[in-house]
């Protein structure tokens, strides 16, 4: 299968390299959240899950080309993006974005190595877009695309702040990702009506922040609104917010 041999281009020692390294200036210069390993691997997990759950409820972009491209191809695109969208913060966390894509143009051409000319051409377009849409304010004109924007932001539990928080960092950011115990993903058909249930545990309050400041604002404008349901339950030991639906 393609994918499987995408995949294991990803996982390549210059690929390997390239995410290790990316996190130097985020989480060790600026003592901001993870971008390395960790988070590229939830990323990943999580855009491929979202993926999965639309599989019948979305016309992916990639059919588009009219190329003969299936839901292969679509999970390419995905695993792609998911795993080097954040590559630019090799250059500097300010505009990381730009900097990705530049990045991501190159490493892409051997990573998609066993597609001819124009399907890589056209796979690595539609991965490039998603690496630039996964930041709000540019919004997604596919699905994958919209799907690595959630994803990006579904990384949000106690790991994501570890090295910072360690270190003495007490940010909201870090704070509130603290609260967050756990995220999981599956069907939300039975319950809501909707293709993608996002279950989110909190140990408190403060992890209001990370669902209605940075989830919400990353699905909005995904283009997913339709198929995504949110529900966070806080069991600590607050009566701040103890259940929130979005």
């Amino acid at each position: 299968m393609s994918f499987d041999a995408v995949m294991d281009a990803l996982g390549s020692d210059e690929i390997t390299a390239h995410i290790e390294t990316q996190n130097v200036n985020s989480a060790v210069r600026l003592d901001y959240n993870d971008h390395g390993t960790q988070h590229i691997g939830i990323v990943r997990d999580r855009a491929l899950e979202l993926l999965e759950l639309l599989r019948d409820e979305v016309e992916f972009g990639v059919y588009d080309h009219e190329l003969g491209f299936g839901y292969e191809e679509a999970r390419v695109v995905v695993a792609c993006a998911a795993t080097l969208h954040d590559v630019g913060h090799l250059v500097h966390r300010e505009k990381h974005t730009n900097h990705s894509l530049i990045l991501a143009d190159d490493l892409l051409d051997d990573v998609l190595g066993v597609y001819d000319t124009r399907e890589r051409v056209a796979l690595k377009s539609e991965a490039l877009h998603a690496i630039y849409c996964h930041h709000s304010g540019n919004d997604p004109l596919t699905p994958e695309a919209g799907v690595v924007r959630v994803a990006d932001a579904l990384d949000m539990t106690q790991g994501r702040s570890r090295l910072p928080y360690n270190k003495g960092e007490r940010s909201i950011d870090t704070v509130s990702s603290q609260a967050i115990e756990d995220v999981t993903v599956h069907d939300g058909e039975d319950e809501f009506g909707v293709p993608v249930l996002v279950e989110i545990g909190m140990t408190n309050s403060a992890g209001v922040y990370q669902i209605d400041s940075l989830l919400k604002k990353k699905l909005h404008g995904s283009g997913l609104e339709d198929y995504v349901r949110i529900v966070a339950v806080n069991e600590g030991n607050d009566d701040i917010v103890g259940r929130l639906e979005l």
